[in-house]
């Protein structure tokens, strides 16, 4: 399996606190069965890295990783928050993809999803990438009418939904609202969304088991094996969408 979507550098953002969280969190995740996960720091808000500082920071981790033995593969990535000046963030080198990918990582706004919201993801499509909306399950004025998201969806755009969002029972509104998305082949990818051992940690296959019954054990392991791998290879991927 494949994380597309983890706070596991330390000392940058609201995740790993030093680098003995992050190598307990890399042990989780190699004990789940992830063999990559992508470390996709906040852009903003917090430490802002560039591209280079990130690609830096994760081979930095990377190396800590292979000497301790365990065996997990780290790339780097963003988690670019979708505010009104993101691409002077991004023109900047402040904010970029998941590895050297097509595919970015992008977050709305918890509290508001507007015409300046879309025009930023379809910004990133003009520019020839293609975005993955971050745990939409979770904002707001899209739990409270998902087909804020059918243009972006229309156009070609993932969904990456969180796997405690399927798992948890703290935010019933995030879970009907992704049960609701899987029902209806709205959402395309589960990743972590990481932060730490404890809390939101880098598992993923009891929400990979959650998923299933809903759409099938063949539609839920694609979402976290299949997909996420052609985003680390940089190649199309591929929506055999089941409407249930």
């Amino acid at each position: 399996m494949i994380d597309i979507h983890t706070h596991i550098l330390p000392h940058v953002d609201d995740g790993a606190r030093d680098l003995t969280e992050s190598l307990a969190m890399a042990r989780m995740a190699v004990a789940d069965g992830l063999t990559h996960l992508f470390a996709t720091p906040h852009h903003r808000d917090y430490t802002p890295l560039s591209r280079q500082e990130v690609m830096e920071r994760t081979a930095q981790l990377q190396a800590e990783l292979d000497q301790a033995g365990i065996p997990l593969t780290l790339l780097p990535g963003h988690e670019v928050r979708l505010y009104d000046d993101m691409f002077d963030d991004w023109d900047n080198h402040r904010a970029g993809s998941l590895g050297n990918s097509r595919y970015v990582l992008a977050e709305p706004l918890f509290s508001h999803y507007d015409k300046q919201t879309d025009a930023m993801l379809f910004e990133l499509f003009e520019r020839g990438y293609t975005p993955i909306m971050a745990h939409p399950e979770r904002i707001r004025p899209i739990q409270d009418n998902l087909t804020l998201i059918e243009p972006f969806l229309a156009a070609g755009g993932l969904t990456q939904i969180t796997a405690t969002s399927l798992t948890g029972n703290n935010d019933w509104r995030a879970k009907k609202v992704a049960e609701t998305m899987l029902r209806n082949g709205m959402a395309h990818i589960i990743a972590s969304d990481a932060h730490h051992s404890y809390h939101r940690p880098p598992t993923l296959t009891a929400a990979r088991d959650a998923a299933a019954a809903i759409v099938g054990l063949e539609q839920a392991t694609a979402m976290v094996s299949a997909r996420p791998l052609a985003i680390v290879k940089n190649e199309p991927v591929i929506i055999a969408t089941v409407f249930i």
